[in-house]
């Protein structure tokens, strides 16, 4: 076996600090100031690893030179080879020819016929970028110039060329990408497509990153044939308990479209606010309470549907909604009380004015925690509301509710039987004010109090047995009868009680603020089914039915049933049911079958609803299907659909393909889509569009998508 010899430069460690050059190899020879190595060498300097067919070193310049499969290891992270290599550990330059460096996380490298770097930045001449295999990479992206950066991990290409299979398909006169996921301002991935009747579309959203607490996403966006808009997202973390964001958006339309469409607004306008913070007593008031506070924000408005149909591209994940709800939440919480107070704006986008839509600006909240006496016997807990129903046009009323509930318990026969009567008290106080709308009179808005007792029992029990092989069974019948005590009517509540004109359908706008039901006595059964295995739920099946007593006699209400049943590891059943007696019929179904495999996911779902609107039935049958098939490890197959059965209206339909690899995922998907939009002639419309998306990511630097939409009124 060969001697190992090494060699410590003792002329070296004066010029480099207190940091040295230590060169190992088989054969070490040193002839003045220069050492050689030959051998298997291998150099160590600070955290970079250096090895070659042959290392020179001059001791009195601090250069080193590297010939013959050179490569060289520095902080574990990044590795680059080359034929030749000169480093200089004094003013730490470097020279190689070729070059070639990858990136040991990303599995990114870059090839080039040369590379003169200086600390952290890297020159580059007429090479090549990619994340696959180097021997044959399915994309590269050529280039004539360029530079790296290891310290920020951030590199600029000059003149560059995509090529697919060495075919090319793209140029830009300068890309640049990051080879971390640190945050960092620039330019993220643009999506592109052309529309029927939008034209030319394009979106590039800029991102600024400026401090490590918040940034700001830009999507700046043209629509050659439609107009042109900007959409941004703010976002924050203020505090270590807070966070929250900020979305906004404006769009305009050209005249010509706007006309040709009968838009409602040739402007779209909007926002959308969220905020959450887990502790602002203490931290902006500075209160040191036993009790724990929140604050929740969602703020919404815009002026129509479109602002959020051009959001994105890409329409088909937009959500949209006939009602906007935005949000205020305040609590605080301690041991035994708790005080909440919560604004709620409604927004309704079908209508053209939301004037006289009902706000609750606020609702004022007190709950006393349940309380426990006499070894559990004995529980009571209470609940006081103040709500503010305001509308600017339109009378506004302040209402009050107040519920004290009082249970007694017990368990009998050694705790199988666990029965419990409740006493619930409650009462409302309701006041008006402003002016009425045309063709109202104050006589229909006066005062109202009201009061009930009611008196409620329970019987039920929880049987539990365990079988083999892992297998428990948990039955929980149950039995409850609700017996309407006093009430006590005045004022608003008396009139509208009375003469029981506030029913289902009734547009009095007096019945607008009136929330009471007729009193009657109440039997609830019910059945719970639950079946576990190995510690998860396997079956969960859940029967109840009410019946009804007051002074017309008795009636059913509506039996339903709830199945969730998992028959295997792959296949899984959803039922829910409700069946009406006085109609003998299924008023409402929802059915879910789904199939999860390795290979093949795959569901169908239905909904059917039959329910009585102003005692005139309302029919609805909805179809949903989807399913995904993956060939191999290199193609996935996929579709799904939404099927409006009773309207004979295709809502949604999608096939589509995706090709992945390691380092390459090319995507192509046909879709169908139906989105609302605002209308001149009608408040509340909708449009076909159809589209074709074609996806390409390069792993890991990123991708694009570019889609062709086509719509249809």
């Amino acid at each position: 076996m060969d001697k190992l010899y090494w060699i410590s430069l003792i002329a070296s460690t004066v010029l480099l600090g207190e940091d040295r050059v230590e060169l190992y190899g088989t054969n070490v020879d040193a002839n003045g100031s220069i050492a050689t190595a030959t051998g298997n060498p291998v150099a160590l300097y600070q955290d970079q690893i250096i090895s070659a067919d042959q290392l020179t070193y001059d001791r009195n310049t601090s250069v080193m030179e590297a010939s013959g499969k050179v490569n060289v290891f520095k902080g574990g992270q990044y590795h680059t080879i080359s034929h030749y290599s000169r480093i200089n550990f004094v003013d730490d330059t470097r020279y190689s020819a070729p070059y070639y460096g990858i990136d040991q996380e990303s599995g990114l490298w870059i090839s080039s016929a040369e590379a003169q770097s200086c600390e952290h930045d890297i020159d580059l001449k007429n090479g090549m970028v990619s994340g696959c295999n180097s021997a044959d990479p399915l994309w590269k992206i050529r280039f004539s110039s360029g530079d790296y950066n290891t310290d920020n991990m951030w590199v600029n290409l000059y003149n560059a060329r995509l090529e697919i299979e060495d075919v090319p398909v793209f140029y830009l006169p300068y890309f640049g990408y990051s080879t971390d996921k640190t945050r960092r301002s620039g330019l993220l991935i643009p999506t592109f497509g052309v529309s029927s009747t939008e034209g030319f579309r394009y979106m590039q959203p800029i991102y600024f990153a400026p401090r490590n607490w918040w940034d700001l996403e830009l999507r700046p966006q043209i629509r050659t044939s439609r107009g042109s808009g900007i959409y941004g997202d703010f976002r924050f973390v203020d505090t270590a308990s807070s966070q929250g964001s900020l979305r906004f958006g404006y769009f305009k339309e050209q005249s010509p479209y706007a006309l040709e469409h009968d838009l409602a607004h040739i402007k779209h306008y909007g926002y959308d606010v969220k905020y959450r913070h887990n502790a602002p007593l203490r931290e902006w008031f500075d209160l040191d309470l036993e009790g724990e506070s929140g604050l929740y924000v969602d703020g919404k408005w815009m002026n129509d549907v479109d602002y959020l149909n051009l959001q994105q591209s890409d329409e088909t994940k937009n959500i949209t909604a006939n009602q906007i709800l935005s949000r205020i939440n305040f609590y605080y919480s301690n041991k035994n009380d708790y005080y909440g107070s919560y604004f709620k704006h409604y927004q309704y986008l079908n209508v053209n004015s939301n004037g006289e839509t009902i706000q609750t600006l606020p609702t004022l909240h007190y709950h006393r925690y349940l309380k426990s006496f006499f070894d559990d016997y004995l529980l009571v807990s209470g609940d006081a509301t103040a709500t503010h129903y305001y509308r600017p046009t339109g009378k506004r009323a302040i209402e009050g509710n107040f519920n004290v509930p009082l249970t007694l318990q017990t368990a009998l026969f050694d705790d199988l039987i666990e029965v419990s009567y409740t006493s619930n008290a409650s009462a409302k106080v309701i006041g008006f004010y402003a002016n009425e709308r045309p063709n109202e009179t104050g006589s229909i808005y006066e005062q109202g109090k009201y009061a009930q007792l009611d008196h409620t029992f329970n019987i039920g029990t929880t049987l539990v047995k365990s079988y083999d092989q892992n297998l428990t069974h948990i039955l929980n019948p149950f039995a409850g009868y609700t017996s309407a005590g006093s009430r006590y009517y005045s004022g608003y509540y008396k009139t509208y009680h009375s003469n029981g004109e506030c029913v289902a359908g009734n547009t009095n706008p007096a019945c607008e603020f009136y929330t009471l039901s007729n009193p009657s006595d109440t039997l609830s059964m019910g059945f719970n089914n639950y079946l576990f295995k190995n510690g998860h739920q396997a079956l969960m099946d859940r029967l109840s039915q009410n019946f009804r007593y007051d002074d017309q006699g008795s009636y059913y209400g509506e039996l339903q049933n709830e199945l969730e049943w998992k028959i295997s590891e792959a296949i899984s059943i959803y039922n829910q049911t409700a069946f009406n007696h006085d109609r003998n019929r299924i008023t409402k179904e929802q059915n879910t079958l789904r199939y999860n495999s390795e290979i093949i996911t795959a569901g169908i779902g239905h909904y059917y609803s039959d329910q009585l609107r102003n005692n005139i039935p309302t029919y609805a049958s909805y179809w949903t299907a989807d399913a995904a098939y993956r060939y191999n490890r290199f193609y996935r197959y996929f579709m799904n659909v939404a099927y409006d059965y009773h309207e004979s209206l295709m809502k949604r339909g999608e096939v589509g393909l995706l090709y992945s690899q390691r380092c390459f995922d090319l995507g192509i998907r046909f879709v169908q889509n139906r989105r609302p939009v605002l209308t001149n002639t009608y408040a509340s419309d909708s449009v076909n569009d159809s589209y074709i998306f074609i996806s390409i990511i390069l792993k890991p630097i990123g991708g694009s998508e570019f889609n062709y939409k086509r719509t249809k009124n």
